[in-house]
């Protein structure tokens, strides 16, 4: 029980940490770039991965009941057997299908409290590789759609904006409908560099750069004062682990550019086949070294 206690509690400091010190877990993430990032992104994150299921293979006994998976998936094997001896008894086959049905939905119970612990600590890493890795900038001449997304007492027209020396403003489009309060511009950059989008109004002022032909660290689509809310309505993947989160007293609701996706190795590249290979590597591992560490999963 201690140690549960002590797997669950270090979850939690890993997610209090995301959402109040984000600059620790970047420090940490970034040093992983500087070390191996020049092998190829592919690589640091099959590194990562691989590490990540060594820890949840140490986290999971702790969390689950080792002894009641094994019951459990005895059952299982038990009632497999039996149809693979009796084929031809139809009572037998329908009797130990049912059963193993309802002893593959026990085990699935058994790992829902290891799921739901150990899912903070893999979206926290998940939004790391992603804010490193998953977004690529974009290049001079290439023109982009910035929507930014504004507070509901908040006119759009009553929105100052101010460019950085490198962009042009091909149309801006203020739009107050259904959706909310929206301003839509139209960019083209005519230089390579960090160029700021800065938006202002009564007396507040927000920046978010337009990476062009650069090579930033860490790269976001978008900077937000609700987070929380942009992630569950899967507009948002990276959090905190970006730019800095706005005020939520802010004017600004949102400020997103569409960056495109950075490859990833043999693979398109994104946040979705961050995930993928996130998970393939470290279930891969876990699986692999499961019997060395001697863990029922």
């Amino acid at each position: 029980m201690i140690a549960r206690i002590r797997v669950i509690g270090i979850c939690a400091a890993l997610v209090a940490i995301g959402v109040f010190a984000p600059m620790v877990l970047n420090a940490l993430f970034d040093a992983f770039d500087m070390a191996l990032g020049w092998a190829g992104s592919l690589v640091v994150v099959s590194v990562i991965s691989g590490l990540v299921g060594i820890l949840f293979l140490m986290a999971f006994p702790h969390i689950s009941s080792q002894s009641g998976i094994v019951a459990v998936k005895d059952r299982i094997k038990f009632n497999l057997l039996a149809i693979r001896l009796f084929p031809d008894e139809l009572s037998n086959v329908l009797t130990s299908t049912a059963k193993t049905l309802s002893w593959n939905f026990a085990y699935i119970g058994l790992n829902l409290l290891p799921m739901v612990v150990l899912a903070a600590p893999f979206m926290i890493v998940w939004f790391q590789l992603n804010s490193l890795y998953a977004f690529q900038p974009i290049e001079a001449e290439q023109q982009q759609t910035v929507v930014i997304e504004l507070h509901q007492a908040v006119s759009p027209q009553d929105v100052a904006l101010q460019l950085g020396e490198g962009l042009r403003l091909d149309q801006r489009v203020n739009l107050d409908d259904s959706a909310g309060p929206r301003v839509l511009l139209m960019l083209t950059p005519k230089a390579e560099g960090s160029l700021p989008i800065s938006l202002s109004y009564d007396g507040d002022s927000f920046t978010k750069n337009l990476e062009v032909g650069t090579s930033p660290r860490r790269l976001a689509r978008m900077r937000t004062s609700q987070p929380l809310t942009e992630f569950a309505a899967a507009h948002d993947p990276i959090v905190y682990f970006g730019d800095p989160v706005l005020p939520a007293d802010s004017f600004l609701q949102s400020i997103t550019i569409d960056y495109p996706a950075a490859s990833l190795g043999f693979m398109g590249g994104g946040e979705i086949d961050i995930m993928i290979w996130f998970v393939v590597v470290s279930m891969a591992v876990g699986f692999a070294l499961k019997g060395a560490f001697g863990v029922e999963i």
